[in-house]
């Protein structure tokens, strides 16, 4: 199936009252271990990759936009579920252009060294670009906490930058976007701690014209993800959750490899004992548990309904 547009998408979140979920890959196995169940879930799914570490200035191994856009565009069209393809949470404004340029139809510059009005200007400037060429642009006021995963402790609530309903208003007339990223007291915690939403702000974000966006889920109450949909959160992030079951299936599954082991087998064959499919299906039941979560499971429809 084509990729389907952003709007699209949202809207059909909102007739029947669910979230997407955006499942963060960065290689292949992992790419097909969230498409793998959003089949399997017949759900629709975003998939994509971060635009923090691909671009990121201290990679041992350069790795080029297009190999990943061609890599994500292919997988997505094999589908026969809805999907969107996510350049992610960048900082690195040329890559984001290039994204658009590539097939990513929705972006999302973060760049928290951007004065507000710079911040303003360059999202709307984006907003502009992407329209033109049938993209769609996502956006956050301010970065969530230990969004770079250096964060280890629970920060006070002093550290927080709450979403303020009405500058939020503001940001989205003048930037244009076509959805928001809110902080509702979530924290990049990558699983370690738990953390609770609030509810409460979020009735009042409720009133916002684009869909509302969850980052950090990983770390966020299961109960409160659950809440927050039918007051407009239509998508929801996670990462930092999948990479630590894969990374965790991975490890289990190496350490069981014996030392005269056929590395044909352990390693890229699809075999039982290949070390690189314990990964994959490991992150794919996390991912297919919270497509359950978010009450996505089921709700794949034909291009034709989503475009209706």
């Amino acid at each position: 199936m084509p990729l389907v547009s952003f709007p699209q998408l949202m809207a059909d979140t909102v007739r029947r009252n669910y979230a997407v979920g955006y499942f963060e890959s960065w290689n292949l196995e992992s790419l097909l271990a969230v498409a793998d169940a959003a089949e399997r879930m017949r759900s629709p799914v975003i998939l994509g990759f971060s635009g923090i570490y691909l671009p990121h200035p201290d990679r041992r191994v350069r790795d080029r936009l297009e190999t990943y856009a061609a890599m994500g565009l292919a997988v997505c069209e094999t589908l026969t579920v809805p999907a969107c393809l996510l350049f992610n949470e960048s900082p690195h404004m040329d890559w984001v252009y290039a994204a658009v340029d590539l097939g990513f139809n929705l972006v999302m510059l973060s760049d928290d060294t951007l004065s507000s009005g710079d911040r303003i200007t360059n999202i709307h400037n984006l907003v502009n670009y992407a329209h033109e060429r049938g993209g769609t642009v996502e956006a956050e006021m301010q970065a969530l906490v230990g969004v770079a995963g250096e964060l280890i402790a629970d920060p006070t609530c002093r550290d927080h930058q709450f979403t303020d309903p009405a500058e939020a208003e503001t940001f989205v007339l003048e930037t244009g976007i076509d959805a928001l990223a809110v902080d509702l007291g979530q924290v990049h915690l990558h699983g370690r701690n738990i953390v609770r939403l609030d509810i409460n702000r979020l009735r009042q974000l409720e009133k916002l014209s684009v869909p509302l966006v969850l980052h950090g889920a990983s770390s966020v109450d299961r109960g409160d993800l659950q809440a927050a949909i039918p007051l407009g959160v239509r998508k929801i992030n996670v990462g930092s959750r999948l990479k630590q079951s894969y990374f965790g299936a991975l490890r289990d599954a190496c350490a069981a490899v014996d030392a005269k082991a056929n590395p044909y087998e352990v390693i890229g064959s699809g075999l039982h004992n290949d070390v690189l499919v314990a990964g994959r299906l490991a992150m794919q039941r996390d991912v297919e548990d919270l497509m359950v979560l978010f009450g996505s499971a089921g709700k794949s429809v034909s291009r034709e309904q989503v475009e209706r």
